[in-house]
């Protein structure tokens, strides 16, 4: 399966329907922090919504491949980057109301761009360098609209990983 498939079933409750449901291979993002506590963003270009997105790097977990695993890949190949240090930040449904699949996010901490990027025939991806700091402007003033990141940022600052410490507050 290359990306989704999509199915029907009965649900196993009392109430009767067939529900369309899309299974798909779960995906990874990766919050990444160079020495400097820069975030690596990428842009790119995203079909569902015929827009340019700011996003996290990330993409599929291949079929047998361990999420850890599959978040280095997607870091290496839409950056070139690789980290001396991996931590699992956890892991949400993607939309549990009709898909199957999960979202696995991982913090790679010291992140250096030392490669080439290695990226499939149809995308093209901008690597954008951002402080820390700013990403909640950024969520603020729409420049992030990408629901994962979200979620990716959101178990970030609720962890004593976030650098600010507990109090010290954002701009």
């Amino acid at each position: 399966m290359r990306h989704c498939q999509v199915h029907s079933h009965s649900t196993t409750t009392d109430k009767k329907g067939v529900f369309d449901v899309i299974e798909c291979l779960d995906w990874v993002n990766v919050l990444a922090l160079t020495h400097n506590d820069e975030v690596v963003l990428v842009r790119q270009y995203r079909q569902g919504t015929d827009a340019v997105t700011m996003e996290l790097p990330g993409g599929a977990v291949h079929r047998g491949e361990d999420p850890l695993l599959g978040a280095k890949r997607e870091l290496e190949e839409e950056t070139g980057g690789v980290a001396r240090e991996w931590i699992k930040l956890g892991h949400s449904d993607v939309n549990p109301a009709f898909m199957e699949n999960r979202c696995h996010y991982f913090l790679a901490k010291g992140i250096e761009l030392v490669k080439e990027q290695s990226l499939d025939p149809q995308e093209e991806i901008e690597i954008v360098k951002v402080p820390l700091r700013d990403v909640p402007g950024m969520f603020q003033r729409g420049e992030i609209t990408h629901s994962l990141t979200h979620a990716a940022f959101c178990f970030f600052f609720a962890t004593d990983l976030f650098p600010a410490g507990k109090n010290d507050p954002l701009p």
